[in-house]
């Protein structure tokens, strides 16, 4: 990211360009327009140009409706990165609706957030069940944690049950 004067200017960009934007999206979602779920996107490219990010895509995404993202988790980042390309929502853990700023900006984007306990698995399920059924697109990091990229960590499948027949899954990878 450069300098540390550049790395400020930088943060201070992006704090400017996501507070000046947050409300828009605050107002689109209550006024129900369907441009809130391509906002994100725009909001996300602009982040990476701002924070210096090169994004590379080899393949395309499909633009079929209801999918189920699958991605690998390297590091926060990765939500910039995939909301850039992927207009749909993320599947986040519940503890992320509480934090200040990123809770919010998950909220924006119209996240899930499920808790990963073993007993909570059907709700989560019906959930998720239920935004593939509006037609959304949902990104879903399954290995539940971020790793180092290097090798796919072991899955917590249960969230793929959300996928009913007909519905896509689509790999992904960060």
């Amino acid at each position: 990211m450069g300098s540390p004067t550049l790395r400020l200017g930088r943060l201070a960009l992006y704090c400017a360009w996501t507070a000046g934007l947050m409300p828009i999206q605050l107002v689109g979602l209550a006024l129900r327009r369907r441009w809130t779920s391509t906002l994100p996107v725009f909001y996300h490219r602009w982040c990476c140009r701002i924070l210096g990010f090169r994004i590379r895509v080899i393949g395309t995404p499909t633009h079929e409706r209801p999918v189920l993202y699958a991605a690998n988790h390297i590091s926060y980042i990765d939500i910039t990165v995939l909301g850039s390309v992927i207009p749909g929502s993320f599947v986040a853990k519940s503890e992320v609706a509480r934090w200040p700023f990123f809770g919010w900006l998950a909220k924006l984007q119209r996240s899930v957030f499920v808790d990963r306990r073993v007993r909570s698995i059907a709700t989560q399920q019906e959930v998720i069940g239920k935004r593939l059924a509006a037609g959304d697109a949902l990104i879903l990091f399954p290995e539940g944690t971020s790793g180092d990229g290097n090798r796919v960590l072991p899955f917590k499948s249960a969230l793929f049950g959300a996928a009913r027949q007909g519905e896509g899954v689509g790999p992904v990878t960060v």
